[in-house]
């Protein structure tokens, strides 16, 4: 009898820890994925930045209306593939 309730003490436990690695499991997977969507994003943001790793001065920065108005054939793919490297999107 007493053998018994070991077994189900341990088999208790075990459960438990298996529950435990599955949710880690899941949760490292989840991370993983949004890694590659930064990842994904900091590609997609490479040609914005200078040679040097330096961002635009100031002088050149636009404001957001600016930016809007003064948008190409040429940029629109870029903001597209921004968009999708963030998951972001838009009907």
């Amino acid at each position: 009898m007493n053998h018994q309730a070991y077994s189900d003490s341990y088999r208790v436990a075990m459960e438990a820890a298996t529950g435990e690695l599955d949710r880690l499991f899941e949760e490292a997977k989840r991370l993983r994925n949004r890694m590659e969507q930064i990842d994904s994003a900091i590609n997609a943001l490479k040609p914005l930045v200078g040679p040097n790793g330096e961002g635009q001065p100031a002088s050149e920065v636009m404001s957001a209306g600016a930016y809007s108005r003064e948008m190409s054939a040429d940029t629109i793919p870029m903001k597209q593939q921004i968009d999708s490297a963030l998951g972001l999107v838009f009907a």
